[in-house]
């Protein structure tokens, strides 16, 4: 197996938890999200022929909830499959994780989090046990970012976590394969452990913290996270929202923080959370080239043009074209086996790179 594909295969490492829930119904929530503008697509540089072939081949697929373009801060398409609409919350799965990453971003700007070398242990010293790897002292919130705790993969780890009565002691206990730091490794309880972090230092639910510091301000909504057995929400998965909302986080990074005139991620922030933190080689998987990460962003190519991605088990997708000014979001089926979700991702992926990139006529 190649590197890249180990690399994006820990992404699909989600859920028995999930598998075995029941299977999500479409339901309208009650509030008004932002109301994005709407344009034709040549009004804005694109054709409107491929845009409506990118559509027909969500169609075709069957798993595709949702396929969501905008350019230059206008609706240009927008499709729903499988009984979905524009109101509906969609489970965005590790979508969630750059949520999480701008919620830290907030923290550290307000003073809730002091810096990023802060340890881990710090905040949970009720969970330091006898004999403990000494090496467990050095985990910072940077690891948690950068995926450089030194546990193992969801793939290896997910059911013994998610069955476990508390999801952040069991993965404190972890043995570590790498030290910490040193080796980006792929685990969504890393950053269930920031949410927790966030948490104890802001004296708020993670949920209550988001809506007061970025979703009010975003005028978006979260209608439903996940927690854990002891309260926490499940940091980097499982929060609902719906398309529209999740092209506003994209929408809100592509302008360096700042939407309305109001900074509400600082731009420092989001510079440093794009910046290429693992520099793999030649790392391409499916359509997605140059695949590199960020603090809990992904970042590559397609098509030669340079990307930085949410992206979600199974097809979960906040795509975000800097220099072609577009925004590309989907949702899809997200109760799936890792290899199923592998496929659908880079099918999704296909129909970007094939259509809606080719789409782009003037720049």
């Amino acid at each position: 197996m190649k590197t890249s594909v180990k690399i994006f295969h820990s992404l699909l490492l989600f859920t028995l938890l999930i598998l075995s829930s029941c299977k999500e119904e479409p339901t309208a929530p009650e509030f008004l999200a932002y109301n994005w503008p709407t344009s034709t697509p040549e009004a804005q540089g694109m054709n409107s022929q491929l845009l409506q072939q990118a559509i027909q081949q969500g169609d075709n697929r069957g798993f595709v909830d949702c396929i969501l373009v905008i350019r230059n801060g206008y609706i240009v398409a927008e499709k729903y499959y499988n009984g979905f609409s524009k109101e509906t919350p969609h489970n965005v799965m590790s979508v969630s994780k750059s949520f999480l990453s701008a919620m830290t971003g907030i923290a550290l700007r307000d003073g809730h989090l002091n810096n990023l070398n802060a340890k881990i242990l710090d905040y949970f010293p009720e969970y330091i046990y006898p004999n403990i790897d000494p090496r467990k002292y050095n985990i910072t919130i940077r690891n948690l970012l950068m995926m450089r705790m030194g546990i193992d993969t969801d793939q290896n780890l997910y059911t013994q976590i998610v069955n476990s009565p508390n999801w952040i002691k069991t993965t404190i206990e972890l043995p570590l394969i790498y030290d910490p730091g040193t080796t980006f490794c792929y685990n969504t309880f890393q950053t269930h452990i920031l949410s927790a972090i966030i948490t104890k230092a802001s004296g708020m639910s993670t949920l209550d913290f988001a809506k007061k510091y970025l979703l009010d301000e975003m005028n978006i909504n979260c209608t439903e996270w996940w927690q854990d057995p002891q309260g926490y929400y499940f940091g980097g998965n499982s929060m609902h929202f719906t398309p529209r909302d999740m092209a506003r986080l994209g929408y809100l990074y592509m302008n360096n923080g700042m939407l309305n005139g109001k900074q509400i991620v600082p731009s420092d922030w989001v510079v440093e959370s794009l910046s290429n933190y693992t520099n793999f080689n030649n790392s391409t998987w499916g359509d997605l080239d140059k695949v590199n990460y960020g603090y809990l962003w992904w970042l590559g190519e397609i098509k030669s043009n340079k990307v930085f991605l949410a992206l979600g088990h199974g097809g979960q997708f906040i795509i975000n074209f800097t220099d072609l000014n577009m925004i590309v979001v989907t949702t899809s089926d997200w109760q799936l086996d890792w290899n199923t979700a592998d496929q659908h991702e880079r099918s999704i992926l296909s129909i970007v790179a094939d259509y809606i990139v080719p789409a782009v006529t003037q720049l």
